[in-house]
C-alpha cells in the first residue's frame, strides 16, 4: 500500500505534523499512531485466521476443481507447439523436437548443388570489343506513327466534355 512512498515524502509529512501539531504534543501523537497501526494489523490477522478456519472445509470440496485448473495452466505455459504435441502425440516430444524450420532452411537445398556460384553474377561482354548500344527504332515505325496522328482521315473518339471546355 505504501510501497511508493519515499524518504522525502515521509520527511515532508513529519515537518508538516511538527508545524501543525507542535513539538510538545508530537511525541504523544506518534505513540498513538503507532498503537493504532499495531491494532489494525492485529485485527486483520485475526480476521484472516477466522476466514481460513471457516472456509478451510471448503478446500476439500474445491480439490476436485484443482486438477482441471492446473491442467489449463499447464497448457497455457506450453505454447502452441507443446499443446499440439501433447494433444496429437501423447507427450511424445521426439516428433516435434526434430522439426526445426530454421535448421531445415539453413541447410543446402537441391538446387544449390547444381548452381555455379562463381559465375552467377557475372555478365559476359560480346567478343566484338565494341560497346553494346541499344537498338534504335526503325525510321519506318516512327514515320508510320507520325502519319496516323497528322492524317485528318483518322478520327479519334470525341469526349463528351470537349464542348464544355
Amino acid at each position: 500500500m505504501f510501497s511508493s512512498i519515499g524518504w522525502g515524502e515521509i520527511f515532508v509529512v513529519f515537518v508538516v505534523a511538527l508545524i501543525v501539531i507542535g513539538p510538545e504534543r508530537l511525541p504523544r501523537v506518534i505513540e498513538d499512531f503507532r498503537a493504532a497501526v499495531f491494532a489494525a494489523r492485529k485485527a486483520i490477522n485475526n480476521a484472516k485466521k477466522e476466514l481460513n478456519g471457516e472456509f478451510g472445509g471448503l478446500s476439500e470440496e474445491f480439490s476436485d476443481f484443482k486438477e482441471p485448473i492446473a491442467q489449463i495452466a499447464r497448457f497455457q505455459r506450453l505454447g502452441p507447439r507443446g499443446v499440439i504435441t501433447k494433444a496429437l502425440f501423447d507427450d511424445d516430444e521426439e516428433f516435434m523436437g526434430s522439426f526445426d524450420p530454421k535448421k531445415i532452411m539453413s541447410g543446402p537445398t537441391q538446387g544449390s548443388q547444381h548452381r555455379n556460384y562463381a559465375g552467377a553474377n557475372r555478365v559476359e561482354c560480346p567478343d566484338s570489343g565494341e560497346p553494346s548500344v541499344a537498338k534504335q527504332p526503325k525510321e519506318t515505325e516512327t514515320e508510320s506513327i507520325k502519319d496516323t496522328t497528322d492524317n485528318p482521315a483518322v478520327e479519334l473518339p470525341k469526349n463528351k466534355f470537349d464542348d464544355v471546355i
